[in-house]
């Protein structure tokens, strides 16, 4: 059984008297994927960012490698070396070419000097697809190259896992695939990824473990086909009939398909008894 790279221990996060976040308990093992759902509100983004300290928790404990990294001697700017965000809306620097904005964190953190950091940016960029936009301006690429560029920059620290809110939400759907693609060969090649996502084709094909959050809560956890083709919960059914067409008798409540748009035709895919 893998090893547990973070542990997230009753975990809770409010913003004055809302509480966003409440008791969350979450193991992610290394080498897995786990994708969070659930609907708009409903603390998965808040989540993540407690993970990144970019928001402070209220209380719980988030242990990394065996340390407590909300412990006030904890070393966060260590952590998010390790553990890298790609953000919903990219964050990429705008006046800076594709190659300085996958090159600058690993310089200006001692991690690789300037040859070393251009030779792995190359590296990425091709990668990702991107080899030819080493010169270019954000503005001068579409959504999905910038999204791209941002696993790449995330990927330039050599992270031990990655974080990603959303990462296709801001994304026009027929450019969703080029970055979900990415994402897959990331899967594959073991990288610990924690994804928030609405793709529930993504989360079926390439999760380990999926998290229903609702109201703050974990309401539901499992596998995929657990959580995705026979839920457990009320809450949990009433969001998936959304992106879902479950059949059987009651007992067995499968998968028959998933639908969605990308490229401009509609996709079907995942049939569990195929």
């Amino acid at each position: 059984m893998s090893e547990s790279l973070i542990s997230v221990r009753h975990l809770a996060k409010s913003f004055g008297d809302l509480e966003v976040l409440r008791d969350i308990n979450v193991e992610i093992k290394r080498g897995e994927v786990v994708c969070i759902i659930g609907p708009s509100g409903s603390g998965k983004s808040t989540f993540l960012r407690c993970i990144n300290q970019l928001e402070k928790p209220t209380s719980g404990e988030i242990i990394y490698k065996g340390d407590n990294i909300l412990d006030k001697n904890a070393d966060i700017r260590k952590f998010r070396e390790e553990v890298g965000m790609v953000f919903q809306r990219f964050n990429l620097f705008p006046l800076k070419t594709v190659l300085a904005n996958v090159t600058m964190a690993p310089v200006l953190t001692g991690h690789m000097n300037k040859a070393e950091a251009k030779e792995k940016a190359l590296e990425l960029l091709a990668k990702v697809g991107l080899e030819k936009k080493t010169e270019a301006k954000p503005f001068m690429l579409s959504g999905g190259q910038q999204q791209r560029v941002a696993i790449a920059r995330a990927l330039a620290m050599e992270p031990e896992a990655l974080l990603f809110d959303e990462p296709t939400s801001a994304l026009d759907p027929e450019l969703v695939g080029e970055v979900l693609n990415v994402m897959t060969e990331l899967a594959k090649e073991g990288m610990t990824m924690i994804v928030v996502t609405h793709e529930m084709d993504f989360a079926l094909d390439v999760a380990d473990h999926i998290i229903f959050m609702d109201e703050g809560y974990v309401v539901e956890e499992g596998s995929p086909r657990e959580v995705l083709g026979n839920p457990k919960q009320e809450r949990t059914r009433a969001f998936l009939s959304r992106f879902l067409l479950h059949s059987g008798d009651g007992n067995d409540s499968s998968i028959k398909n998933i639908s969605e748009k990308r490229n401009g035709h509609e996709k079907v895919c995942c049939d569990n008894n195929s």
